[in-house]
């Protein structure tokens, strides 16, 4: 069986880490796959670290049609068996395709559609574009099984959808933390208005103890988030350090790992942090309920700042008495042990082969 791996290209951070966390767990069981991009970026370049076999279709911006046809024959000429679409604009182009070819179309929906574009003219038709493309797919991945009711909700049949839940390659040996001498904090994400930093930044201004916050990421709100944080009087104990593709030292010098965003998937920023030993504090969306328990951190409602608080406190009495890190060792073993690419590798075969 042939399967080809289609995206944009241009994701970074979150996205980009899942395709090609995906693609890994399938070559190491021997799968013929490969990736296809519209466009040279971040997911190329990360697949080339990996020595993944990858074709750029050199798309020349968003309304280059002439893709379509390169992509309709690379499938005809590889003689692909499944193409499986990541993001709108892969699935724009392949309902272009799909019935032109006789390969099954599979597509993995990592957040919800409905909310993957701004809410002004040009996001709501880019919205309505991606929903018709969509409708056309054989099957559906949900990275969560809460985004089935959204996927139903626009009428897509729930026979034709199934979740499975992101994975990593976990370290082999248990991870030993250490106790900093400050209550250290981190957030990896995109800073944007759905990652919602600025609850985040609002609620530490009205604690009462020390701490050092890291918010290592890139995006359209960083000036505002930045004036935000100097407004508050934090400037002094939080850090904006930009994007970063290796954030592996910044979860080493954390004690705490924190998500307020009001909606994910299944964020895998959490499996990074439990794979370096961190507890978390994350909003209760998405999947986060199936890596997060009392005894390996805390869930809390989205955009709710005294629940926040309350996490916060009670995380910072853990790290007075050195408890967070016995958690952090709990989240390591429960996720390492649930959410492996070898479960993840045979879950995908599962679906390709049942189509």
């Amino acid at each position: 069986m042939k399967i080809l791996q289609v995206n944009a290209g241009t994701e970074n951070g979150g996205g980009r880490t899942i395709i090609i966390n995906l693609i890994r767990a399938l070559r190491k069981n021997n799968i013929d796959v490969q990736l296809l991009v519209f466009e040279k970026g971040p997911v190329a370049d990360w697949a080339a670290k990996y020595n993944i076999p990858t074709t750029v279709m050199n798309q020349e911006g968003r309304l280059d049609l002439r893709v379509v046809h390169r992509l309709r024959k690379f499938i005809v000429d590889n003689k692909i068996d499944v193409v499986n679409t990541h993001g709108p604009r892969a699935n724009f182009i392949m309902s272009l395709v799909s019935k032109k070819v006789k390969t099954k179309w599979v597509v993995t929906i990592h957040s919800n559609p409905l909310l993957d574009f701004s809410d002004n003219i040009k996001g709501k038709l880019l919205t309505q574009m991606n929903i018709r493309a969509l409708k056309k797919a054989e099957h559906f991945i949900l990275i969560t099984p809460k985004f089935q009711p959204v996927l139903e909700e626009i009428g897509i049949d729930k026979n034709r959808m199934g979740s499975i839940f992101n994975a990593m390659d976990f370290s082999e040996k248990l991870p030993q933390t250490v106790h900093h001498d400050v209550f250290s904090l981190v957030n990896v994400a995109r800073l944007t208005p759905v990652k919602n930093q600025a609850l985040l930044l609002k609620t530490l201004a009205q604690v009462d103890f020390d701490f050092r916050l890291k918010i290592v990421g890139d995006g359209e709100l960083r000036k505002q988030l930045q004036d935000l944080s100097r407004n508050l009087g934090l400037e002094t104990k939080v850090e904006f350090t930009g994007f970063h593709d290796d954030t592996s030292s910044y979860y080493q010098k954390s004690d705490l790992f924190i998500l307020t965003s009001n909606s994910e998937g299944f964020p895998l920023v959490l499996l990074e942090a439990a794979n370096f030993g961190i507890p978390a504090i994350a909003t209760d969306v998405g999947s986060c309920d199936q890596m997060i328990s009392d005894e390996t951190g805390w869930l809390i409602p989205p955009a709710n700042s005294d629940k926040l608080k309350e996490a916060l406190v009670a995380a910072y009495k853990k790290w007075q008495e050195d408890q967070l890190r016995p958690m952090g060792q709990k989240f390591y073993q429960y996720c390492s042990q649930n959410f492996s690419s070898q479960r993840l590798s045979q879950a995908l075969m599962d679906v390709y082969q049942s189509l």
